[in-house]
């Protein structure tokens, strides 16, 4: 069997990158009440294996951009968060707001680091670098200085419009059509992503 056997995964990932964005958004704008903390953990933890499988195999047809973004974002953004929010509910480790929001910067600062890596994608596939950093950085500024929750919801929508958009890509490239993410980041940023790559021509 080769790496060309396998489908293109995509669309297992983005689907639960969507729900989780949901979540977190309705959580800090008080769509869910106060009591959703376990309610977003279960989205995390089955959302992370979807993407967890997703990175696997993205890692295998050779997308290591993709699969590494879809791997580690499903450990230490769906399970890792969500395993917090569990055991504050519970009672197991109450208070952890200060580390999560610290965690929250944390992850809003790989997610910019992550631009490096997706600078060759098509412009639209490399917005959840710049999207994915503001809106985590503002859950950890909500968290440790107090600064409206409204910021880090309106972020978190703008990654569920993000995931949605690219599902609908990848579900309508399965079928041979063409919802367009633009020539390649780097080329647009004016520094020198391959802008002869096929792949772009459809934004594949």
């Amino acid at each position: 069997m080769t790496d060309t056997d396998w489908a293109d995964p995509s669309a297992l990932g983005l689907a639960p990158l969507a729900g989780i964005n949901l979540a977190f958004a309705g959580d800090f704008l008080g769509w869910w009440g106060p009591n959703a903390a376990v309610l977003v953990a279960t989205i995390g933890f089955v959302g992370g294996i979807c993407q967890v499988a997703t990175g696997m195999l993205s890692l295998r047809r050779g997308d290591g951009a993709g699969g590494t973004l879809m791997a580690t974002f499903g450990l230490l953004f769906m399970w890792a968060p969500g395993l917090m929010l569990t055991l504050e509910a519970v009672g197991v480790v109450p208070g952890v707001q200060p580390f999560f929001g610290a965690w929250s910067l944390f992850l809003g600062v790989l997610l910019g680091m992550w631009s490096l890596a997706l600078l060759e994608k098509p412009a639209f596939e490399f917005l959840i670098g710049p999207l994915g950093f503001l809106a985590l950085s503002g859950a950890g500024l909500h968290d440790l200085l107090g600064i409206p929750a409204v910021v880090p919801g309106v972020g978190f929508l703008a990654l569920l419009a993000w995931g949605l958009y690219m599902l609908t890509h990848a579900l309508a490239a399965e079928s041979g059509l063409v919802v367009p993410l633009g020539p390649p980041a780097g080329e647009l940023l004016g520094v020198g992503a391959p802008a002869s790559d096929p792949e772009y021509a459809t934004g594949d």
